[in-house]
């Protein structure tokens, strides 16, 4: 049995490919209730299409035309291994295919990255070694909530939840590790519940615990005395204002759960944050008239990776911190139109 490195936490293909190979043909106690079959079936058809698109094959067609009396033989001997495998298993065995003519080894070495659109199929294969570890699957997934979600929590809680665990479970992995990784997100739904107690304030800093749990989204100190003032549509001529007067572009109609969730505790998922036009400089006086005021909970130095968490530049990209840092400007009118609808919120 290939046993695997643990600390290896990208999603690779030889180092999948590997395992599961190696898995296929001396099966261990671990893996006896998953179908053989059918995961390196799948693994296979996938594999075959990026090892096809993106890789030169071991031998061609040409070659055979082209090549002298030994490159012949050896094109022959490989054509008729793979014709003459009379079932599954042992055309697996060989580690390559053909495809119009053409070799190609299943063993690439190629990085599945998190915008590679069969990315939870690859992932999951990749959680399934950690059955032979699971002590070691935390560092696993902090690694891919940090490198593959740049944690942003609520996308990286919810493409576990339903794109891995309620997928491959039964399939690729055990209960027993789809416990340990429900395990794992339980304190990020403990701290993002919008029920539970706000965090409490640092006395010395009066501000959030350091912690990156909290880092997209603010959080009303007002919902320390109504913690359903939001859920009560608290908020909404703010939202409004915001929109009428320029600062952000949003539907009214549509887009207030997403800003009810940056001010909540909750936060917003990458893809939802709200585009802010009203320029870098208004939007660092937003924010710092909200602390100043004690609208919101400080977070010292992480307000600016909220601020960057939560708000998109007018072309629908994101701030960099330094740039709201250094930011100066603006209007007398304008900031005095900005801290109007701040005091409402």
């Amino acid at each position: 049995m290939l046993t695997p490195c643990f600390s290896y936490y990208q999603i690779n293909t030889v180092d999948i490919w590997d395992f599961e190979y190696h898995l296929f043909f001396n099966p261990s106690e671990e893996f006896k209730h998953f179908s053989r079959i059918r995961v390196m079936e799948e693994l296979s058809q996938k594999l075959q299409v990026i090892v096809i698109s993106e890789t030169p094959p071991f031998i061609t067609y040409d070659n055979y035309i082209g090549g002298d009396k030994d490159m012949k033989t050896y094109y022959l001997n490989k054509v008729n291994r793979f014709t003459q495998a009379i079932d599954f298993s042992e055309s697996i065995r060989l580690a390559y295919f053909f495809s119009n003519n053409d070799g190609y080894s299943y063993r690439i070495d190629k990085e599945i990255k998190s915008d590679h659109k069969d990315f939870a199929f690859w992932f999951s294969l990749k959680l399934r070694q950690y059955e032979l570890g699971l002590h070691h699957i935390n560092s696993f997934l902090e690694y891919h909530l940090t490198h593959s979600f740049e944690r942003y929590i609520l996308s990286y809680m919810d493409f576990l939840n339903k794109r891995i665990i309620r997928q491959y479970q039964n399939i690729f992995f055990s209960p027993r590790l789809s416990q340990t990784i429900t395990e794992y997100l339980q304190s990020f739904a403990d701290t993002l519940d919008p029920q539970d107690t706000p965090p409490k304030e640092t006395p010395k800093y009066h501000k959030r615990p350091r912690t990156r749990k909290n880092y997209n989204s603010y959080y009303l100190t007002i919902l320390q005395k109504e913690p359903t003032y939001l859920q009560n549509n608290g908020g909404y001529q703010a939202f409004e204002q915001l929109i009428e007067y320029g600062f952000i572009k949003a539907d009214i109609d549509f887009d207030f759960e997403n800003f009810k969730n940056i001010f909540s505790g909750v936060g917003v998922t990458k893809t939802k944050r709200i585009i802010w036009l009203g320029g870098k400089i208004y939007l660092k006086l937003f924010v710092h008239y909200l602390v100043r005021t004690k609208k919101i909970e400080p977070m010292g130095n992480e307000n600016w990776t909220t601020t960057i968490k939560c708000f998109l530049n007018k072309e629908g990209k994101e701030f960099e911190t330094t740039q709201l840092q250094y930011a100066n400007g603006g209007t007398d009118q304008r900031k005095e139109v900005l801290y109007a609808i701040a005091d409402i919120l």
